[in-house]
């Protein structure tokens, strides 16, 4: 009899010392930013004569494997002739691109840029001399060098690497204009980085130090910038105020494009407080992903944050568990007040398909939200304080695992009195 009474004894107390696990914050927003699961990359559309020799399509491949390492771009060739894919061909259509060697810059959202690969030719195609004919495999990457790098794009991805997050102050023709946007994005700048101490501590990060960065767009950089605007829809021809667009992460663009009407400090403070909130917050990650510039990610700028975050978010157990957390934040809500872009993704590494078809909607689509939107419609943002959700309260769990533990000696107890009295 006494021996079953210690043997009870300590089971109960196996049983209640035992680590309980605290369901917390694993990761935030800004952390799973940094990741790069394959959704919707840009896409490089190369098309090559119907009679280009088979080895220089070879020696473009592994040209291209060398030029878009690190990058979130992916080369699809195609090959006119009869098996072509139509889509592909009719988007080229589009740009006027009747003669061969081409490429096409084809944005996540739709949009898609003509690259000058003039000076490409492959033995047997027509156009160029002798003299200025380069071949494929040499042209084609070297017109990639404004497609993947500018002073400012580096910019924004080494603040980004860093800081909580950046805000890109693209700036009018009006000086009083600039000066005032700029005083609005300090003012939401300033009130995120006295949050910064009350944000949730995600339990395998160190937290997020450094307040939001102001990078400048000024008129003078707009020449050298084309792709930064192409990518928010932009012409340097049509920046007549100041705009606003914030960036996080692997420079993934959130929100929308802020223009005179909706670049206010609250409108601005609500976006950017999403960047630091959980990232099991139920927001919609299709959303939250955002569209990354296009752009390199080099050893440099992933080494910068390994040590902004504490742990290497390439990590294969870190990012296995920030794609499940995309997985299930799918069916998310909505952030309230942006007007969002239509997205259609897929997680994984998965292969185009009919991917010219599905350009052509998207950008159907998007260029009839934009008219839309310049239309009147979706100018401002609602004024309501919306926060991201607080992190699952530690106190709570431990007080439910506590009244666990009473309610189990409860019960042994119980069973050793009647056991005691039968004896």
């Amino acid at each position: 009899m006494i021996r079953l009474k210690w043997l009870i004894v300590v089971a109960v107390c196996c049983l209640a010392f035992r680590p309980y696990p605290a369901s917390g914050c694993e990761y935030n927003v800004r952390e799973v930013g940094f990741i790069d699961v394959g959704i919707e990359p840009y896409r490089l559309l190369v098309y090559l004569p119907e009679n280009t020799p088979a080895g220089e399509v070879s020696g473009l491949k592994d040209a291209m494997d060398v030029a878009l390492a690190e990058t979130n771009i992916r080369l699809q060739l195609v090959v006119a002739g009869a098996d072509a894919n139509q889509a592909v061909m009719e988007l080229a259509k589009t740009h006027g691109i009747g003669h061969f060697p081409a490429a096409l810059l084809v944005s996540p959202d739709g949009q898609s840029m003509p690259l000058d690969v003039s000076r490409a030719s492959s033995p047997r195609s027509e156009g160029g001399t002798p003299s200025t004919q380069t071949s494929l495999a040499q042209a084609i990457p070297a017109a990639l060098g404004s497609i993947l790098d500018s002073p400012l794009r580096r910019q924004i991805l080494e603040k980004c690497a860093d800081a909580y997050g950046v805000v890109l102050l693209i700036e009018g023709p009006e000086a009083r204009a600039n000066a005032t946007a700029r005083e609005t994005i300090a003012a939401a700048i300033r009130q995120i980085g006295e949050q910064l101490e009350f944000l949730p501590t995600p339990a395998k990060s160190k937290p997020i130090n450094t307040p939001p960065a102001l990078v400048v767009l000024d008129q003078k950089s707009w020449a050298r910038e084309q792709v930064l605007l192409w990518t928010l829809h932009l012409k340097a021809e049509d920046v007549n105020q100041p705009r606003a667009a914030v960036f996080y992460g692997r420079g993934r663009w959130l929100g929308p494009l802020f223009d005179a009407a909706t670049l206010t400090a609250g409108n601005l403070t609500q976006l950017l407080s999403v960047i630091g909130g959980d990232c099991e917050c139920g927001l919609d990650h299709r959303w939250l992903q955002g569209t990354m510039l296009p752009a390199r990610w080099d050893e440099t700028l992933h080494e910068k944050v390994v040590q902004s975050l504490g742990y290497d978010p390439e990590n294969p157990m870190a990012k296995m568990e920030m794609v499940s957390i995309i997985r299930r934040g799918m069916g998310g809500f909505d952030y309230p007040g942006v007007p969002l872009e239509y997205r259609e993704i897929e997680v994984g590494n998965p292969e185009p398909q009919d991917a010219g078809q599905k350009t052509e909607d998207r950008g159907q689509r998007t260029e009839d939200r934009r008219q839309k939107t310049e239309g009147g419609e979706q100018k401002a943002l609602p004024s309501s304080d919306v926060r991201p959700p607080s992190s699952k309260v530690v106190g709570q769990v431990l007080a439910g695992s506590l009244a666990g533990m009473v309610a189990l000696v409860g019960v042994v107890s119980v069973v050793i009195v009647l056991r005691a009295r039968k004896s």
